[in-house]
């Protein structure tokens, strides 16, 4: 077996991004830069006003001025302003040549056509040509993870097609005669598949949409249907294991993949498959929901953002244990399901109630996996990795 820290650095030597794709900017929130985005001119464009007020030359003294005009925003001012005159100017309007403050509505006094300015305040109110970017400026660089904040830069610099990493495609295939859908009465013998719903939504957290989930008996002909066709990632749920119905690495085998591993020193979850096909990735993932669950945060994961292009989440904190249940080390490295709360100002850890792999009800609550050995203290600080912001 090798140990988590060896599967991870194997995931990450096969699996590359998806490659660059063109995309309205609609549809960019969420994705990664392919490449970088440029400024495609200076901003402000010109000097600006940052507040409502009179405009005068940066040399004048206070005293009283000759209202010559007035400058609204989205005006280009078209006389350039005089000595001993002042022009009505609002926030955000372009500064007249030869302007050099502005000066507060609320500093000024008007009558009639002059404007009486007693003092001046010693910020000037004026953002200048290219203080924000200049022409040719890098606004975000490649590899960027595309929020709302950057989709608004996007759109003031004109890329409404950035090229972005491409959301991989995902199939999965959960395997096993015992398997009826969740909406289906299992007979005796029978039980719900809860691995498909369960893929879905830690992909959906991470913005990816499964493409398509297929439900089959234990027949190596099924994996080899769904294996074909243009995807990048495939999770085959069971079939993992050492029984006559686990068919999973041999089949991958016979389709011309490379198994780089098919044993990981981890609880629950050690019989991880994973192999590569030129640019495709698979996993093979042991069948109880709780290893998916484990397998999935400390492995798979990794390889969907390696695929599209993201940075690694591997947020490991150690916290101080605060109640929950005993953890009970194993020969193993065990990832124990936990909930991390606030308590005091700080972080805390409880480990939950877990017997065994097919426990679904006792990951209710949990948002973090607790890293637990031989070593591992009843009390005290414990290494916990942390599976989605608090």
């Amino acid at each position: 077996m090798i140990s988590i820290e060896e599967a991870r650095r194997i995931i990450r030597s096969h699996v590359r991004d998806t490659g660059p794709v063109e995309v309205h900017l609609s549809e960019a929130c969420g994705a990664v830069l392919a490449e970088s985005v440029f400024s495609d001119s200076d901003y402000p464009s010109g000097d600006r006003a940052t507040m409502d007020g009179y405009v005068i030359r940066a040399e004048e003294a206070p005293g009283s001025f000759r209202l010559a005009g007035e400058v609204p925003a989205g005006v280009v001012p078209t006389r350039p302003l005089g000595k001993g005159e002042a022009i009505r100017i609002f926030t955000g309007a372009l500064i007249p040549h030869g302007g050099g403050r502005v000066v507060m509505q609320e500093d000024t006094r008007r009558e009639g056509d002059l404007v009486y300015i007693d003092h001046f305040q010693e910020n000037r109110f004026i953002r200048p040509q290219g203080s924000e970017a200049k022409t040719g400026d890098t606004v975000l660089p490649a590899r960027n993870m595309l929020g709302p904040a950057e989709i608004a830069i996007l759109a003031q610099v004109g890329a409404v097609r950035p090229r972005v990493v491409r959301v991989p495609v995902v199939r999965h295939l959960a395997t096993g005669n015992e398997l009826v859908a969740p909406d289906q009465s299992p007979s005796p013998g029978q039980i719900r598949d809860t691995n498909s719903s369960l893929l879905a939504a830690l992909l959906k957290a991470q913005g990816i949409a499964l493409t398509d989930s297929t439900r089959v008996a234990d027949d190596p002909s099924a994996l080899t249907k769904i294996a074909e066709g243009d995807w990048d990632l495939l999770l085959v749920s069971g079939g993992a294991s050492v029984g006559d119905y686990d068919f999973g690495a041999e089949a991958l085998r016979r389709l011309g993949f490379t198994i780089h591993f098919d044993r990981v020193n981890l609880r629950p979850g050690k019989p991880l498959t994973f192999a590569t096909r030129g640019h495709q990735a698979a996993f093979v993932i042991p069948g109880n929901p709780v290893s998916h669950f484990v397998c999935y945060h400390v492995a798979i994961r990794l390889a969907v953002e390696l695929l599209a292009g993201r940075s690694e989440s591997w947020n490991l904190l150690s916290l101080p244990i605060d109640g929950g249940e005993p953890v009970q080390p194993d020969s193993r490295e065990t990832f124990w399901p936990a909930k991390i709360s606030v308590r005091d100002g700080g972080l805390v850890v409880a480990p939950v109630r877990w017997s065994t792999s097919g426990d679904t009800f006792s990951l209710a609550g949990t948002n973090a996996l607790a890293r637990v050995n031989a070593s591992s203290p009843a009390n005290g600080l414990i290494q916990t990795l942390l599976l989605h912001p608090l």
